[in-house]
């Protein structure tokens, strides 16, 4: 029979590698949770975001680049960035203004999925600022609002929009949501814990 200490380090260890593990899964398909995204020093709003998606997603069916660098493009995620899906990946720029329309794209990319259970998909973002080479990239950082199916009664609330047409912003079923895997692994080992004491 294993000590409570061997069964507690088994239990922490267990802990910190799901822990690890919930990096990969806590991003979400599409923006409905998403707060805000902050590169470098700008921040974008979620809406800022949906357009920006929307504009690269709807290029992309279309077969259509624009600008020098001819966005949207395949990004090959050489840095090894942690998205919410395994790709392939298009990056476009968004803008402090407005939407991308071929002039100078600043530092900052969204990144998404053309083709995840067959939509276009908002799957992170990233920026050449703080990025350790010329050309690199690092990941922004996101904010999450509270998503609630039930209907709101505050004022001004309203509710979600549906369309026919495949969204960038629609989430992936398999988001995670409460807990997430990490919270569920540090749960479960010490409950496995208390059960052997």
């Amino acid at each position: 029979m294993l000590s409570p200490f061997s069964l507690l380090t088994v239990a922490l260890y267990a802990a910190a590698a799901a822990a690890a593990a919930d990096l990969a899964f806590d991003k979400r398909q599409g923006t409905t949770t998403l707060g805000n995204v902050t590169c470098g020093t700008q921040s974008y709003s979620a809406q800022q975001v949906n357009e920006a998606t929307a504009e690269g997603c709807r290029l992309h069916a279309a077969g259509q680049q624009i600008g020098s660098s001819r966005y949207p493009h395949r990004f090959n995620n050489r840095e090894g960035l942690v998205f919410a899906t395994s790709g392939p990946y298009q990056e476009f720029p968004i803008l402090e203004s407005g939407v991308y329309t071929g002039r100078a794209p600043g530092p900052d990319r969204i990144v998404f999925d053309p083709d995840h259970d067959g939509s276009c998909v908002y799957v992170g973002a990233m920026t050449h600022t703080g990025a350790s080479s010329r050309n690199g990239f690092v990941s922004c950082d996101e904010t999450s609002v509270r998503s609630d199916p039930r209907p709101s009664n505050q004022p001004g609330a309203s509710p979600s929009q549906s369309t026919s047409a495949p969204s960038p912003t629609q989430p992936d079923s398999g988001a995670t949501q409460s807990l997430g895997l990490g919270g569920q692994g540090v749960a479960a080992g010490l409950l496995a814990w208390l059960l052997f004491l």
